[in-house]
């Protein structure tokens, strides 16, 4: 009886798991759709505090409020990014099934500012990853670790893709990809659902380079020399990223990095 039990403990404890799973899905997709409508009421609520100013005021802020309307359209090419990195994310994990029947309120859930703050991260670490004008960062963060791997592994001594490279908060994969490109064997793991979206999106959908535009500080309202801050527009990916070696083995895994059992 007790193994009875303990199955159905288990079993019970697998259930819930996988519906929190489902959950936390749910919510990180409704985070990137509700994208569009949370910034632009930021823009509407600037638009209508200017609307209340007397018009001679209003006509000084022309110039102002031609830019807003910039920032709007910034908005909607980022929506549009959006879209296509959500496409396809419910093919991504087997054991997430978002068409299961659930009540709209289930499946949408009103995303939290926090959840928002997350997905203009991940807008800005494209820039990081997948840009040109992320390079200085790079070389800075991840050229060292890269050139300690070459100097522990060099290539004339041993085979780059017997050496297996694990990556642990691999973001959006530039890391992991730079090591794969040089015969290693590696996988990426990473933990936030943002980054997994987006990083499947650049490395499995993305062919050519800079073949994509955002606009990372749209949402930045202050501290900016002059509006066109506010609005640059930033090209990505900077390589292609099928741009790999004939038999290179590269991965990307999701989950907990102390909990998650690797087998490379």
């Amino acid at each position: 009886m007790e193994a009875m039990d303990d199955v159905y403990t288990k079993k019970m404890q697998n259930t819930y798991e996988d519906e929190e799973e489902r959950k936390h899905f749910q919510r990180i997709v409704s985070a990137f759709k509700y994208y569009k409508p949370h910034s632009l009421q930021r823009v509407k609520k600037t638009e209508s505090y200017l609307l209340s100013l007397p018009t001679h005021h209003q006509k000084l802020l022309t110039k102002y409020r031609e830019h807003l309307q910039n920032v709007k359209m910034c908005i909607e090419n980022n929506d549009e990014i959006i879209k296509l990195i959500i496409k396809d994310v419910s093919h991504i994990f087997e054991n997430v099934n978002p068409s299961s029947e659930r009540n709209e309120s289930t499946l949408n859930p009103r995303p939290v500012l926090a959840d928002q703050e997350k997905v203009q991260a991940t807008i800005k670490q494209l820039v990081r990853d997948w840009s040109v004008e992320g390079t200085d960062e790079r070389n800075a963060c991840y050229q060292p670790i890269i050139d300690e791997i070459i100097q522990l592994f060099p290539h004339d001594i041993c085979t780059p893709a017997e050496i297996q490279v694990l990556v642990p908060g691999a973001g959006l994969g530039r890391l992991a990809y730079e090591i794969a490109k040089r015969g290693y064997t590696c996988q990426g793991n990473e933990f936030s659902l943002f980054m997994l979206f987006a990083s499947h999106f650049v490395l499995n959908k993305c062919r050519g380079v800079n073949s994509y535009k955002v606009h990372p500080w749209v949402h930045q309202y202050m501290n900016n020399l002059e509006a066109g801050h506010q609005t640059q527009a930033i090209f990505f990916p900077d390589v292609n990223p099928s741009d790999l070696p004939e038999n290179a083995q590269f991965s990307m895994t999701a989950g907990d990095f102390l909990e998650v059992v690797y087998l490379i």
